[in-house]
């Protein structure tokens, strides 16, 4: 599968929505493929970056990073390998190929396995042509902000 890298326009603005939280935060980056999002995490102070991602081009071009300064590359396929996350996260970015079929899958592996803190924030990447749901499990949508064709949903675990 070819790498889509999130264009600089989204990542920008993602950053710059979550520039306060970041600070000291642990940040998951799934469906990472070149890392720029993952990188510009590490870079705007998040305190752990976990990147995954199924291609093998993706982790060899982000080993360099890996598993220093407390950046770490998993491979594996979503979302079976979210079984194996042993963290909560503080900030999860989700941005897979559109036509995957991965969201809900995904989003039901975040939620089994607890893997988003309680005041945690789950931005995930979609078309505007494929809205998400409102509610998912015990996910809840907060805001979007859409950038052309490209929507952020932003989603909080509901207490």
């Amino acid at each position: 599968m070819e790498l889509r890298p999130t264009t600089a326009k989204v990542r920008e603005a993602l950053i710059n929505i979550w520039r306060w939280e970041l600070s000291g935060a642990v940040f998951l980056d799934l469906c990472t493929g070149t890392g720029a999002v993952a990188l510009a995490a590490r870079q705007a102070g998040a305190h752990l970056v976990v990147a995954v991602d199924v291609s093998a081009k993706a982790i060899r071009q982000l080993a360099v990073h890996a598993n220093r300064e407390n950046f770490y590359v998993v491979r594996g396929s979503l979302p079976g390998c979210l079984a194996g996350l042993k963290t909560k996260f503080d900030l999860i970015y989700f941005d897979p190929p559109y036509a995957s079929g991965l969201y809900l899958p995904v989003l039901a592996g975040i939620v089994q396995h607890e893997l988003l803190a309680n005041d945690g924030e789950l931005a995930v990447e979609h078309h505007a042509q494929s809205p998400l749901p409102e509610q998912y499990l015990s996910l809840i949508r907060t805001r979007q902000k859409k950038y052309g064709d490209t929507v952020l949903s932003f989603y909080q675990m509901v207490n």
